[in-house]
């Protein structure tokens, strides 16, 4: 029970992890100035979040789910 305990922190932390990186991905991009691979940074960027915030769905969803012996 311990260890799953951990692996969810784990997974929650790593989601909000991705959630962050993306946002400081996209800050940065609207920080430097104008270039050609705008859309490649935001996107990328973009991706993260959005990748993160699915991952932190799923895990607190399943989390919360009852389990079927």
């Amino acid at each position: 029970m311990l260890g799953m305990k951990l692996t969810l922190r784990q997974r929650i932390v790593n989601s909000v992890v991705w959630i962050a990186s993306g946002v400081v991905v996209v800050a940065v991009r609207a920080l430097l100035p104008q270039g050609g691979l705008t859309l490649v940074w935001e996107v990328i960027g973009g991706g993260m979040i959005v990748y993160g915030t699915v991952r932190l769905v799923w895990t607190v969803k399943s989390s919360t789910s009852p389990t079927i012996p």
